[in-house]
């Protein structure tokens, strides 16, 4: 995912036009029953799961089976299985946590798949935080070699779990060259990015300096002056066939080799090409859709993609529209093989799309109700992006699950579990945590003003709690003798250093703690755990899919 994107948002650029594709392509034929999965993140977020409370994932596996669902999808951020680069460093922690989590999987009949290389989470302990290892990716050898050993330690790790079908890639989490390229004008920095991204080194092997000059429209001496090509410019095909090659040879080959039937979420909208402030053109990523050993075409499909419409506000026989047109259209590109739904959205309330248009509420179990016969005739299933509501918090190890890693103890301060499994942090008289939030991760926090919210309970049944966050004056908030959701609210002008302080004003236990202005909605299940409105209409869809494909 790029930084600048929040989690989940798919569809940047251009959506498939109207009607693409109409002439639809033979489907491919289904040769196993299809995966019908759901994104499971704890009791926290993509970003932060691999820190937050998992105990009570053996509970939320098995509404996952009663809701249809036959297999759970699981995120490996790159950063959290392997914090250490030069030299290579893996979080055993981490590792662990994903053998219990499937393992809990298997004994519940269900499978698994692996979204290898997520490219976001909060570990501070990482060496090339965040996006920066994924920005060096295509040009310093020792990250690409410590790359390639992530994706073997993680296939080595679960090659052992028959339940695990498939691992894969996706195309959002090495977006970033191209995203860095949009947003840059000056040459400096442009000459900068071409270096460190590895494009200037691939354009060397494809092209001439004079067949350069003249894409770009301007002469270059020497191959050092080249810099990534303007956004308004059509030259800029040139990033998207760079970006195109790094994922293809440099990244899906190499790791399909070190994991075996690796699949690949491909970038399936039309990209513009600009001529000044002018779309003169449009590039597609269809050779992309064709891969050596790939059982399927990777995609993903949010309401707003395909849809004819110019109301905010769409129907459901528009959504269905717009779904049918952009299945159609992938499965036309990719000779009719069969399509994975990677990132299957019902609801996009990203703060990004907030002016694209989105199913009415009234509307979102009408279209599930209807979208089977579209699921059968191309694709071999989905994953459904975010079972459960979550709040966006970008706080590291929230839940207390690895110690006080990410976490700065003054005072007496330790860790337990609670009888449930359940993790926590345990307070004594005047103790206090500290967890520093860098500035472009408070940018997650969405919306103003942002929650500071966290369980806890007072052994000895009450005690005063304090929260401060950044330049914000300290707020009081009082825990009782059970556990209980506690919060308050900071404009986002006071956020300041973003540091999140929790100070005990006797004995407490604290977990679960958030910070957050944005919750990515899913209609199924709220982040309590609450059925919401589109659980019965989703839970039929995968009967009938079930159905339909035990009989193909």
């Amino acid at each position: 995912m790029v930084l600048v994107v929040l989690v989940g948002l798919v569809g940047l650029g251009l959506t498939l036009p109207t009607g693409a594709g109409s002439t639809a392509a033979a489907a491919g034929s289904r040769t196993s029953a299809p995966i019908l999965a759901a994104d499971y993140f704890g009791t926290a977020s993509p970003i932060n799961v691999w820190g937050s409370d998992t105990s009570g994932a053996a509970a939320t596996f098995a509404q996952m089976k009663a809701d249809g669902f036959n297999t759970v999808g699981l995120v490996l951020p790159w950063g959290d299985f392997e914090p250490g680069l030069t030299p290579v460093r893996f979080n055993q922690s981490a590792f662990a946590q994903l053998d219990q989590l499937i393992g809990i999987a298997r004994s519940q009949h269900l499978g698994v798949i692996l979204r290898l290389s997520y490219d976001w989470d909060v570990d501070p302990a990482d060496q090339l935080a965040w996006g920066a290892r994924f920005a060096v990716l295509g040009s310093n050898p020792a990250v690409y070699q410590a790359w390639l050993s992530y994706i073997s330690k993680v296939h080595q790790n679960v090659a052992r779990f028959a339940n695990v079908r498939l691992g894969y890639l996706s195309w959002e989490d090495y977006w970033l060259p191209v995203e860095g390229a949009q947003q840059i004008t000056s040459t400096p920095q442009q000459i900068a990015l071409a270096s460190s991204s590895g494009y200037r080194q691939w354009l060397r092997g494809a092209y001439s300096l004079s067949r350069v000059s003249s894409m770009y429209g301007t002469h270059f001496a020497t191959w050092a002056a080249v810099p990534t090509p303007s956004y308004t410019s059509p030259s800029f095909r040139l990033m998207y066939q760079f970006d195109d090659w790094l994922l293809v040879h440099k990244l899906f080959d190499p790791a399909a080799k070190r994991f075996p039937g690796l699949e690949l979420e491909a970038r399936v909208d039309v990209d513009p090409v600009y001529g000044g402030s002018q779309v003169v053109g449009s590039y597609s990523h269809a050779d992309t859709f064709r891969l050596p050993g790939a059982k399927f075409v990777g995609t993903y499909f949010s309401p707003y993609m395909g849809d004819p419409s110019s109301a905010h506000s769409e129907t459901a026989s528009e959504a269905l529209a717009g779904l049918g047109s952009t299945l159609s259209h992938v499965s036309a590109q990719s000779g009719g093989r069969p399509l994975f739904i990677f990132e299957f959205e019902i609801v996009s309330n990203t703060p990004v799309v907030a002016s694209d248009p989105s199913l009415s509420p009234t509307q979102v179990s009408s279209f599930v109700q209807q979208a089977e016969p579209a699921l059968h005739q191309y694709t071999n299933g989905y994953a459904l992006f975010t079972y459960r509501d979550f709040n966006l918090s970008p706080v590291d190890n929230p839940s207390f699950s690895s110690g006080l890693g990410g976490w700065s103890a003054q005072g007496p301060v330790s860790t337990g579990t609670e009888p449930d499994g359940s993790s926590y942090a345990s307070l004594g008289t005047g103790a206090s945590l500290t967890q520093t939030v860098p500035p472009n991760r408070l940018t997650l926090s969405g919306s103003d003003p942002v929650t500071v919210s966290m369980q806890a309970m007072a052994p000895a049944g009450s005690a005063p709690i304090e929260l401060q966050l950044g330049n914000a004056p300290a707020r009081t908030v009082t825990a009782g003798g059970t556990w209980q959701t506690l919060s308050v609210t900071v404009p986002q002008a006071e956020l300041g250093n973003g540091a999140l302080v929790i100070r005990a004003g006797s004995a407490v236990r604290v977990s679960a703690v958030q910070l957050y202005g944005f919750t990515q909605q899913s209609d199924l299940y709220s982040t309590t755990g609450t059925p919401e409105s589109a659980v019965a209409s989703m839970t039929g869809l995968n009967e009938q899919l079930a159905a339909a494909g035990t009989s193909k």
